[in-house]
């Protein structure tokens, strides 16, 4: 079975017959404060398949990705200044259904005026 797309002006496009889906998922932390953020909470199982950082302002900033309580980054991926820094190396990439995936920031420096982390991850589209 396949699934009805939509174009960018609304109209009907194309039926998708793909049994995977990228989703992104994404948290933007204001003043780039260090801590623990819920991404998603999946009902799913899911892939986690890249990891990206934006930084605004201040001096770094890093982003640690959990899979519940595993590190899904072998280290932790720091951010550029006003760029995205992105890494498609993941580990521990499968999240049971069920499952949440969490953004660890920390070593936030000189005062970011905000943090945005996003993890793309396929999911299984039903037959």
């Amino acid at each position: 079975m396949g699934y009805k797309t939509h174009s960018i002006d609304g109209k009907m496009g194309e039926i998708s017959l793909a049994h995977v889906r990228t989703q992104t998922k994404s948290v933007v932390i204001p003043a780039g404060t260090n801590g623990t953020y819920g991404l998603a909470w999946l009902p799913v199982a899911a892939t986690i398949t890249a990891v990206r950082i934006y930084r605004s302002g201040g001096s770094a900033a890093s982003v640690q990705i959990k899979n519940n309580t595993s590190d899904v980054l072998a280290a932790p991926l720091a951010s550029g200044t006003d760029a995205w820094t992105q890494t498609t190396t993941v580990q521990n990439a499968a999240v049971a259904a069920g499952g949440s995936i969490l953004a660890v920031l920390s070593a936030a420096a000189g005062t970011p005026a905000s943090v945005t982390v996003q993890v793309d991850f396929l999911i299984a589209v039903p037959a």
